[in-house]
């Protein structure tokens, strides 16, 4: 279906703007105003965005705004402008709290009575206020008053209550606890009416189911609008000049900190701060420092953001340095991946890999495939393990080099039974095993259904070993030919998924925050590639408290884990013999360019060369044996 046509986007638009210069409310800074002469940046840009993506057939608005922005007003009018030009629509207004639905229903009631008879909107039929729970217009188009209710239970709020709506509008969605009900409401809208229109508006307050919301819509644009609106887009937000603040806030220059920030804002929302807003800001955010020394207030950061990551604050100290998940999002993140999923049957052989169907369908992201001598490996996290908040299965798969890791492949899904994981950790080992010149290891979380997944894996490879008539027709080759990778992967390397070639690893609280430490370092030294922005976005949400380290609220962490172990373990038991072989990212590149003759003989000399290593190294262990036994016998030189 193709969106409005431009001539009834402009149509519709343009008698909006008529509609809100005809458009009273008491303002808190001005009285009674109309609002189409007062109006924001904030509020045209919200507008020119509904209408935007109505043009292009995306009927979902996101909206996260800052504090005092005018954008609860604005969405109200639009809300009831809408049922006025559209015949027969039934709409909801959704508000925290029944005081709020209360004032807003007061609010549209007065705003509609006070419309001049010219301009021929339908009135409110009925007694001309309507009732509590709703309002209907002359042209059989509806509201409903809606609160979802503060804190959850069986009478928080009205939401799910409602059938067939064709437009709503939810505010101040950060304030919502009642994430069941959320879900209900949704159901109850339509899909398919051409003039559909859903608008999501809230400031921030933390990690939390908005952020959940905002961050879903985020990774589907193709159906989604998300807006961000700063503090910057109200005209009054600033001081002037020749205001006796602007001396003590506004003489300095901007400091590298706020340098940045302007760039960031000019370069992702357009537009340019100026020394009189800089100023307002740092009065704004703390009145008695500077705008560098305030940054530790979160709660006024998140109301007052200069960008939508910095409006989602934690309330610990946070643990990933912003600054570089920002730089590894531009440097490495990349949206473009292969995916697939899984069909599980009962026994492995049964076990299908496809092409995900659609978003919500992808189990595991793909951006690099194997190399045929790449060295790789898995870190695994299963659902309910390391931390029993996490909802799901996680793994991690890096390529490895000396000078740092490439996350290749991401897994992540919370319908995963231990058996199942255990097959998706084969096929997994397989594929990026199965070169003979290749490696593929895994480290795997043992805590919660930990060693449930390590004992499926070991059944699973006496299965196989010991049924040869298991035969498997593969659709298509690669990853999909899941039976002839993993027998092939468990054949050439008998220990390969066995305690020696593998690591299975109990997380302990010392433990877990060794992990985290190693993480966060290379996370800020360039050693590590990160191509999955979700992965990004659950380390934004990694907060410290005193000694315990994990994801603020409701975010999981289940990818940061996975992550940590596989680093560690590469740290560990991996980085040194490739350190050792000279196996670089620049060293790796080149020697893929190379011809298969200079191929050989580079391999024949790097083997020459780790000959003549082996044959030091033993010969100055034996030169140390027997020192030490001359020393025991007495006969050892004495000074």
């Amino acid at each position: 279906m193709s969106g409005w046509s431009s001539a009834k986007r402009e149509r519709v638009e343009r008698n909006f703007y008529k509609f809100l210069h005809t458009c009273y409310v008491n303002s808190k800074d001005k009285g009674r105003i109309a609002l189409g002469e007062h109006l924001y940046d904030a509020q045209i840009r919200f507008i020119t965005g509904v209408f935007d993506a109505l043009e292009t057939d995306v009927h979902r608005v996101f909206v996260l705004k800052s504090r005092q922005l005018g954008l609860s007003t604005i969405s109200r009018a639009l809300s009831i402008f809408y049922l006025g030009v559209h015949n027969g629509l039934k709409g909801a207004l959704v508000f925290d709290t029944s005081p709020h639905k209360e004032s807003a229903r007061k609010e549209l009631v007065t705003m509609i009575k006070n419309l001049p008879k010219e301009l021929r909107f339908p009135a409110v039929q009925g007694t001309g206020s309507g009732n509590r729970e709703s309002l209907t217009l002359a042209n059989e188009s509806t509201m409903l008053f809606m609160s979802a209710g503060v804190k959850e239970s069986k009478s928080s709020g009205t939401l799910g209550r409602s059938e067939g709506l064709t437009m709503s509008h939810m505010s101040e969605i950060c304030s919502y606890s009642n994430p069941s009900g959320i879900k209900a409401f949704e159901q109850s809208l339509s899909e398919e009416h051409p003039d559909r229109l859903y608008i999501y508006e809230s400031t921030a307050r933390g990690y939390n189911d908005w952020k959940d919301m905002w961050d879903r819509a985020r990774s589907d644009e193709s159906h989604n609008k998300c807006l961000f609106l700063g503090w910057y887009l109200k005209p009054s937000q600033s001081i002037p000049e020749d205001h006796p603040d602007f001396e003590r806030y506004g003489a300095e220059p901007p400091s590298p900190k706020e340098k940045e920030k302007i760039r960031l804002v000019r370069d992702r929302y357009d537009w340019e701060i100026t020394q009189s807003q800089l100023a307002w800001i740092r009065r704004k955010v703390d009145p008695t420092s500077e705008m560098d020394d305030a940054d530790d207030d979160t709660d006024m950061l998140a109301e007052q953001a200069w960008t939508e990551e910095e409006a989602f604050q934690q309330s610990g100290s946070v643990f990933f340095s912003s600054k570089d998940l920002t730089d590894l999002t531009n440097k490495y993140v990349q949206r473009k991946s292969t995916n697939y999923m899984f069909m599980m049957g009962e026994e492995f052989l049964m076990m299908r890999v496809y092409r995900a169907e659609n978003v919500r369908s992808i189990e595991l992201r793909v951006w690099e495939e194997p190399h045929a001598e790449g060295v790789y490996v898995m870190g695994i996290d299963p659902a309910y393990g390391e931390n029993e908040n996490n909802c799901r299965s996680s793994i991690q798969v890096l390529r490895c080099y000396a000078d740092g890791v490439d996350q290749v492949a991401e897994y992540a899904w919370p319908l995963t039974t231990t058996r199942h994981l255990a097959w998706v950790i084969a096929a997994l080992l397989g594929w990026y095993g199965g070169s003979p010149r290749s490696e593929a290891r895994y480290i795997l979380e043992l805590n919660g259904p930990g060693t449930a997944t390590f004992n499926e894996i070991r059944n699973l490879k006496f299965q196989i070993e010991n049924a040869a008539q298991m035969r498997h027709d593969a659709e298509q080759r690669g990853l999909l030919d899941v039976f002839k990778n993993v027998r092939t992967y468990i054949y050439t390397r008998p220990d390969s998924m066995g305690a020696g070639y593998n690591w299975h690893w109990l997380t302990t609280t010392r433990l877990k925050i060794t992990l985290l430490e190693q993480l966060r370092d290379i996370a800020s030294n360039g050693k590590l590639r990160i191509r999955s922005l979700e992965t990004i976005e659950e380390m934004r949400s990694i907060t410290r408290k005193d000694d315990s380290i994990g994801a603020e609220g409701s975010k999981k962490d289940d990818r940061v884990i996975a992550l940590a172990l596989a680093n560690y373990y590469w740290s560990s038991k991996i980085r040194n013999g490739l350190i050792t072989q000279r196996r670089t990212r620049a060293a790796e590149e080149a020697r893929s360019h190379l011809s298969i003759v200079d191929q050989v003989t580079l391999f024949n000399q790097n083997s020459l060369e780790q000959m003549f290593a082996q044959k030091r190294q033993a010969r100055n262990q034996l030169q140390l044996a027997q020192t030490r036994h001359a020393w025991r016998n007495g006969s050892g030189r004495r000074y």
